[in-house]
């Protein structure tokens, strides 16, 4: 006898009860998941954040501290950033840390780098059905502030023009410092007159970028056809002449002998010396229209000076900043504040031609001469260097065997250097 078939109702539903629950459950995770992903950018853009601010801080008092953070001044504006993205290091929601120098990572106790982490404790939403413990998010920078060195001898911005730099006879060497030359002409750097220019390495934007006559030589390697190097300067701010005080409301004048002492400040007519010895305290020398002008027999005294022109007419030579005297030049950068490594400085929109010579038997000239838009000229010999870095629109260097830019480190101008690096 054939046994009738156990009707089961409602079986169906049940297992399909029992699916929903899995499948709402990993719905759940999903959906906590994506909110999870969002929490963790959020959280590394304010760790980025943080560690920029902290990079900022350091490189604004890198003359003072050297990269360390005493005063806990650049911790503070790490927080405060990471605070600005919603991060408050309540110890509850959030917690931000900050250590500088790093903890972890490849910056470990390197001065001048800045590490944040940020540790996120985020609520369970749908997936609390499964569990009512915070998610952990984390999230870590290391940002670094440092001024630096760039390394480079010579750097001549002008973009087009053949012979933006010429070497029109005898010798410049560079210690360590590149020469670079921004020029995509083919004859962008040129060496003419039996001269020599002599670095341990030419950056030329031109192909080839350069060319010779006369016997002229380039000795070094040459890599042509290389990117344009931007003004490594043009982060500072113009010297601005309001923060100074104004020391003399004419033009200042030594002629045929005698000596003169000034104090930093604006000139207002600028200061003109064609005779006599010149004495200069260290600081800013602001020469608002009339130039800079030493010649003569006398001696130029200038320790931890910059002397800034900025000319009323500034597309002329009629307001210049030249330095061509016979006598002991003694010249040396400032070696405090943003200007750092700076000898000459002339104002940035000015076209205006600086003249330096080396002087006589026992000159020291030293520091960055810095025109972004006008023609350098040097000159010099007897072994004297003149000055210890370029950075011009043009350059043009003449002067006898030995003439050299003494590139040193310690005597530029240093460059801003703020970035990510994990």
């Amino acid at each position: 006898m054939r046994k009738s078939r156990q009707v089961r109702r409602g079986t169906v539903a049940v297992l399909m009860a029992l699916c929903l629950v899995g499948v709402i459950g990993f719905a759940a995770l999903a959906l906590d998941a994506s909110l999870l992903h969002n929490d963790r950018r959020a959280a590394q853009a304010a760790a980025d954040a943080g560690a920029m601010a902290a990079a900022g801080n350091l490189f604004a008092n890198f003359r003072t501290n050297a990269g360390t953070d005493p005063t806990g001044s650049a911790a503070h504006e790490a927080q405060a950033a990471a605070s600005a993205d919603g991060f408050n290091n309540d110890g509850t929601t959030n917690t931000v840390v900050v250590n500088i120098p790093p903890l972890s990572g490849d910056h470990v106790g390197k001065a001048g780098y800045a590490e944040v982490i940020i540790t996120q404790y985020q609520k369970r939403a749908f997936s609390a059905i499964w569990d009512s413990t915070p998610v952990t998010v984390k999230a870590r920078a290391v940002a670094r502030g440092l001024w630096v060195p760039n390394n480079d001898g010579i750097i001549v911005l002008d973009p087009t023009s053949s012979g933006a730099l010429t070497d029109n006879g005898g010798g410049v060497g560079t210690t360590t410092g590149r020469v670079i030359v921004n020029s995509t002409s083919p004859s962008g750097a040129i060496v003419t007159g039996g001269g020599s220019l002599t670095t341990p390495e030419f950056d030329l934007s031109g192909t080839p970028g350069w060319s010779t006559s006369g016997g002229g030589t380039f000795n070094g390697p040459i890599r042509s056809g290389q990117v344009p190097t931007p003004d490594p300067l043009a982060y500072l701010p113009e010297p601005d002449p309001s923060t100074l005080s104004v020391q003399s409301k004419n033009q200042v004048k030594l002629q045929n002998s005698g000596s003169l002492s000034l104090q930093p400040g604006v000139y207002q007519g600028g200061i003109n010396v064609t005779g006599g010895s010149l004495t200069l305290a260290p600081g800013i020398y602001y020469m608002q229209g009339g130039g800079f002008t030493f010649s003569g027999s006398g001696n130029l005294s200038a320790s931890g000076v910059m002397i800034v022109n900025a000319p009323a007419d500034k597309n002329s030579n009629n307001d210049v900043l030249s330095i061509t005297g016979s006598g002991v030049i003694d010249i040396s950068p400032m070696t405090t504040g943003i200007y750092q490594g700076i000898s000459l400085w002339q104002t940035r929109t000015s076209t205006n031609t600086i003249t330096v010579s080396g002087g006589g038997a026992g000159s020291t000239i030293s520091g960055t001469f810095y025109a972004q838009h006008g023609l350098l000229k040097v000159s010099g010999g007897n072994g004297v260097g003149v000055g210890s870095q370029y950075i011009s629109y043009d350059l043009d260097i003449t002067g006898s065997a030995g003439m050299s830019v003494d590139y040193n480190p310690a005597s530029v101008a240093p460059v801003r250097i703020i970035q990510l690096v994990e």
